[in-house]
Formats: C-alpha cells, structure tokens, sequence
C-alpha cells in the first residue's frame, strides 16, 4: 500500500470515528436525559401512557405519549377533562369526562358515538392527562416487541463494536506516530 492510501484510510477511519463518536455520544445523552426525566416524572406521580386506540383522535392519535398525574383527585376533575382509569380486566382506558353525577364520572373517546359503559369511580381512577407528545409513544411499543428488542441490543451491541475497533486504530495509530518522533 503506497503512503498515500495509507494516508487517505488514516483519514477516512478518524473521520469515520469521530462521527461514529458523536452518534454514540448524543444516543447515550438522549438515553440519559430521557431516563431521568422519567425517573422524575415517577417520584412526582406523573406516569406516560400510550395510546393504543383511535378512540381519542384527533386529540390524541394512536402512538401519542400521554402523562398522567395521578395526584390529581378525582373531585377536582371536570366535564371536557382527559383522564385516565382502569376498566374491565385492568385495561388502561384515557376518555374524556362527559358528565359527572355525584361521585361517578361518564367518559367517552372523542371518536366514539356512545358513552362508555360504566362509569368511573374512585375505584378505577388512575389520573388526569397533563400533556401527551405525538407518536413517541410508538418507540417504546416497539421496544416491547421481540423484533424491538432485538433491534435495540444490535444498535448498542454495534456501537460497542465500533467505538472499540476505533479506539483501538487511534491507540495504535498514536503508538505509530510516537515511534516515529
């Protein structure tokens, strides 16, 4: 190999790294960030939900991130409130209050003709929409898969990879130039 391919590889490779680098730094700050905001969110009672269903669209379309308060009380929510609840066998269900009567709460998906079967109580109530981000929530659906999964520890697991074979060429690069000093 001539001296200059051996130069123009050299520069391929250490800029082929330092964006490599940069991908996993901003990936692994993303990740943290992400990581402690949920974690703070939780201390607080505040807790993401996915929307799975068309049943609130448009408001709140099928892989939005919805976080729900769960210190609001139930006696502080009012009609045209979003909130949260458990009905059947423990399904999470996010409706909106249509009418209150005493201490039992009508619900209805925005999308549905008809009020939800039963109504909820302090029984089943989790909590209070305070805001939802649109399809994020679709990550974290299809990190629940097997295929998700899979991808995910293939993109960490090659990162890994990369970052070490990087690190590796610019310690025996170094090597290289302080033999030659």
């Amino acid at each position: 190999m001539t001296a200059a391919a051996k130069e123009n590889f050299r520069v391929i490779f250490r800029f082929t790294g330092r964006i490599i680098r940069k991908v996993s730094v901003i990936l692994s700050t993303l990740l943290i960030i992400t990581a402690l905001t949920v974690f703070v969110l939780f201390i607080a009672g505040i807790r993401p939900y996915v929307v799975k269903t068309g049943s609130m669209e448009p408001a709140l379309p099928v892989g939005c991130l919805c976080f729900v308060n769960e210190n609001t009380p139930l006696n502080e929510i009012s009609v045209g409130n979003v909130i949260s609840f458990r009905m059947g066998n423990n399904a999470v269900v996010t409706h909106r209050v249509t009418a209150i009567s005493g201490n039992k709460y009508t619900t209805k998906g925005d999308a549905n003709d008809l009020d939800d079967s039963s109504p909820v109580t302090s029984q089943n109530y989790i909590g209070k929409i305070i805001f939802s981000i649109p399809k994020i929530g679709l990550i974290p659906v299809y990190l629940n898969t097997r295929k998700g999964l899979i991808s995910a520890a293939a993109l960490i697991l090659i990162l890994l990879i990369l970052n070490f074979i990087l690190n590796k060429g610019n310690k025996s690069e170094t090597q290289e130039n302080n033999q030659d000093v």
